[in-house]
């Protein structure tokens, strides 16, 4: 089974290459999820529930979006690392 940040980055490959760019190697990506799930065990690691926990506004979030969840999980993501 694909880990989640694997999964994604095959999505992103895939589409970078239609789009004729260079590929993100896997060794470039960062699991957000993987971090979540190490320093809070037992607790939610949805984006929504990181949201919440760390103060995060994502009250545009009406539903997933690509664009918006990124701009959100770099705010979650820089909490995360301190």
């Amino acid at each position: 089974m694909l880990s989640v940040c694997a999964f994604d980055m095959k999505f992103l490959n895939h589409e970078l290459e239609r789009a004729q760019l260079p590929l993100i190697p896997s060794a470039r990506a960062t699991d957000t999820l993987a971090i979540a799930r190490q320093k809070y065990p037992g607790s939610p690691a949805s984006l929504d529930a990181l949201c919440r926990r760390f103060g995060v506004d994502n009250s545009m979030r009406e539903k997933h979006g690509a664009l918006l969840d990124s701009e959100i999980l770099a705010e979650v993501y820089l909490e995360m690392i301190g």
